[in-house]
């Protein structure tokens, strides 16, 4: 039976979380512009079936900028996971 490949793409902060929740990629990235690049570089190599992105990273980088990945990646399905940490994040 197949299984759903999951890929996460958060700041560093989440990453231990999400690795101990079965994640089966989880990429740590600093900036927008890295995590657009890593999400690509997910759906092009046909790596996860589901893209979680950090919604800190959506706020930092526009909701525009994810619909326009899901937009023209259909597949995966590229998902914000919601947290209820700041939408800025600490330090920043």
């Amino acid at each position: 039976m197949p299984t759903m490949r999951i890929a996460a793409v958060v700041l560093p902060d989440l990453e231990k979380a999400l690795k101990a929740g079965g994640a089966d990629i989880v990429i740590a990235v600093n900036d927008p512009r890295e995590a657009e690049r890593r999400i690509e570089e997910i759906v092009r190599e046909k790596a996860a079936d589901l893209v979680l992105v950090d919604d800190v990273l959506v706020s930092m980088m526009g909701r525009g900028k994810l619909k326009e990945l899901k937009y023209r990646y259909p597949y995966p399905a590229i998902i914000e996971l919601e947290t209820n940490r700041l939408r800025t994040p600490i330090g920043s």
